[in-house]
C-alpha cells in the first residue's frame, strides 16, 4: 500500500492520499531508466527510494520523510496501542489460507477493538470487493489509528 500523508502543524490537520496498487505510473528507480508499470512495482522493484521518487514525480508534491512498515511492524504498532476501535461494516470471511492463498479471516460486523493481527486482516482483505474498497478500509483504519493515538495523548495530559 502506498499512501501520501500530509501533516500541517499550523492547522493540526492530516490529509491522506492513497494510491490504488494497480494504478499505471512511470516508475523512477535510482540508477535505472524510467518505465511504466503498476505503482506497486515502484517499491517491489526499486525499494523505498524508488517508491519515494515515483510518488514525488507523479504528484509534484515535495516529500520530507518516508515511513516503511511491514506486516510485523504494523501488528506490533497496533498491539502496542492496545488495539484500535473500529466499526466493522460487515462480515469479512475467508477460510482458504496458505502460502499461495489469501490470509484467513473471520471478522464479524460491529464496533470492536481490533488487535494487530485482526487489524492487518481487515486492511488487507480483498476477496469479494475491489482495491478501491480496500483502500477505503485502509483510510478508515488510519483515521481510527489517529483517533486512538490522540485519545492516548489526551489521557496522559
Amino acid at each position: 500500500t502506498l499512501m501520501l500523508v500530509r501533516a500541517d502543524p499550523d492547522t493540526k490537520a492530516i490529509s491522506l492520499l492513497s494510491f490504488p496498487r494497480d494504478l499505471s505510473a512511470q516508475i523512477d528507480c535510482p540508477g535505472h531508466a524510467p518505465f511504466v508499470s503498476k505503482i506497486n512495482a515502484a517499491y517491489a522493484t526499486c525499494g523505498p527510494k524508488g517508491a519515494l521518487r515515483t510518488v514525488r514525480n507523479l504528484t509534484g508534491v515535495p516529500i520530507n520523510y518516508i515511513i516503511t512498515v511491514n506486516f510485523r511492524g504494523f501488528r506490533q504498532l497496533v498491539d502496542k496501542l492496545g488495539g484500535v476501535w473500529m466499526d466493522v461494516d460487515r462480515r469479512y470471511y475467508n477460510n482458504q489460507g496458505g502460502p499461495t492463498g489469501y490470509a484467513k479471516i473471520n471478522l464479524q460486523p460491529g464496533y470492536q477493538r481490533l488487535t494487530g493481527l485482526r487489524a492487518l486482516d481487515f486492511v488487507r482483505f480483498r476477496h469479494t470487493d475491489s482495491d478501491i474498497y480496500r483502500t477505503a478500509r485502509q483510510q478508515l483504519f488510519v483515521k481510527a489509528l489517529k483517533d486512538r493515538i490522540e485519545s492516548d495523548r489526551k489521557s496522559v495530559v
